[in-house]
């Protein structure tokens, strides 16, 4: 559930008046409440379909103390004519939200609104609506927004999952690459060692903020960056990059190398030994590779992990033409990795504060934009087109970060 596009910019009872769609919400709440048996993961679902509905915290509405709004809303007429009864759209807002908590109470469902609906009418379109969730039947009268926010979360939900391990020591940049794939500011990037514990960050079909876990209940905030890697062990949100098209979730990993806490090398040994993902994502610091510690991480990598390894040179934004070179710098960083046995690696030189900086540029501050144009005359010269050492010389300026020849061989690696 927690990958699930949750509010809707289009449902049909938007554009009614404000009584109407209360009337049309509180039902809604005493229904889903009553189903769910109070659930707090019900009501975020109810919170975020009737805040999209009424505009406004909808919260107090997730109630079943009087159910006589049940009524109302099914009896509600659209401009004031019996012919435009609500009750098709209301009755699909309670099963697609029932089947998103739980499908197997779809049953008990129809047995508790066939309470409320006495007429014939009101049986029929009540029938129609659980044949069609039950798959019985192919169609339903109500608009196409609600078929399409449901058509929409199955058939993301139907994907397989790739999940990529995302592994390195403190400082390499970790936190940084990782924001420049969500296109996110999630991974809160400080000095020395941020993320203290496995962190599972899967992507949503479509931006529709952030949902995440704590305490093993679901919560839900519109501000993608209100919360990081810190405060939740698991989080969803839509990735602003090439491989935000796939169902994707990256599992961040704590630095291996924090004097501080000695426990990360065992959480991260645990996560590449359990070998519960797809491929991994080493990232090495330009600047400084070839550590001991990178090196006994490498080894660890090498003898207990048999999925593919993309390597990443990570803050090449930092070196210096004339002083340092990239091309050399990646020549020896393949040789020392397939000194440890890897056969062929795949090396990616990677800007990551550069990508991510050109992927959230719509909405940074003062200063990263200062830092984003200062970065950008840097790689105007051609000796920062990190993609020409891999590919080929860039078409445009994503390229040159490194982050789209990552990307692309991400999608090459997604089953």
């Amino acid at each position: 559930m927690i990958t699930r596009i949750l509010r809707i910019t289009n449902h049909p009872l938007t554009k009614l008046s404000k009584d109407i769609k209360e009337n049309y919400v509180r039902g809604l709440g005493c229904v889903l409440h009553a189903i769910s048996n109070s659930s707090l993961n019900m009501r975020l679902l109810f919170e975020q379909w009737g805040y999209s509905i009424f505009g406004a915290d909808v919260s107090a509405w997730f109630q079943s103390e009087d159910t006589s709004y049940i009524k109302k809303a099914i009896s509600l007429n659209r401009d004031g004519l019996h012919f435009f009864r609500l009750k098709h759209q209301f009755y699909f807002d309670c099963f697609y939200l029932t089947e998103t908590f739980d499908s197997s109470l779809l049953n008990e469902l129809n047995e508790y609104l066939a309470e409320f609906g006495s007429n014939i009418f009101t049986q029929k379109a009540l029938k129609r609506t659980y044949n069609f969730f039950a798959g019985k039947t192919g169609s339903l009268n109500v608009e196409e927004s609600l078929l399409k926010h449901r058509n929409d979360n199955r058939a993301f939900g139907e994907k397989y999952e790739n999940r990529v391990l995302v592994v390195a020591t403190v400082s390499a940049g970790k936190s940084t690459l990782i924001n420049a794939l969500t296109g996110s500011y999630f991974n809160k990037v400080k000095n020395g060692a941020c993320t203290s514990c496995i962190c599972k960050i899967h992507n949503k079909p479509v931006a529709d903020g952030i949902t995440y876990r704590k305490d093993n209940v679901l919560h839900y905030d519109a501000n993608t960056e209100s919360l990081s890697s810190e405060d939740t062990s698991e989080a969803a949100m839509h990735f602003v990059s090439s491989i935000g098209d796939h169902r994707v979730c990256l599992i961040d990993t704590p630095g291996v190398n924090n004097s501080r806490d000695h426990n990360h090398l065992i959480i991260t040994s645990d996560a590449i030994k359990g070998q519960n993902f797809d491929m991994v994502i080493f990232i090495s610091n330009g600047q400084y590779n070839g550590t001991n510690d990178e090196r006994q991480l490498l080894n660890l990598l090498y003898t207990s992990n048999k999925k593919p390894v993309l390597f990443v040179l990570n803050q090449l934004d930092c070196f210096k033409n004339g002083v340092d070179n990239i091309a050399k710098m990646i020549a020896d960083y393949r040789k020392e990795l397939t000194s440890i046995g890897f056969d062929s690696p795949k090396v990616f030189p990677v800007s990551a504060r550069y990508a991510y900086l050109l992927n959230t540029e719509t909405s940074l501050d003062e200063e990263e934009l200062e830092e984003l144009e200062v970065i950008r005359k840097r790689f105007s010269k051609p000796y920062f087109d990190l993609n020409k050492y891999i590919e080929s010389e860039s078409e445009h300026e994503y390229q040159k970060t490194g982050l789209k020849a990552l990307e692309n061989e991400i999608i090459k690696l997604l089953k």
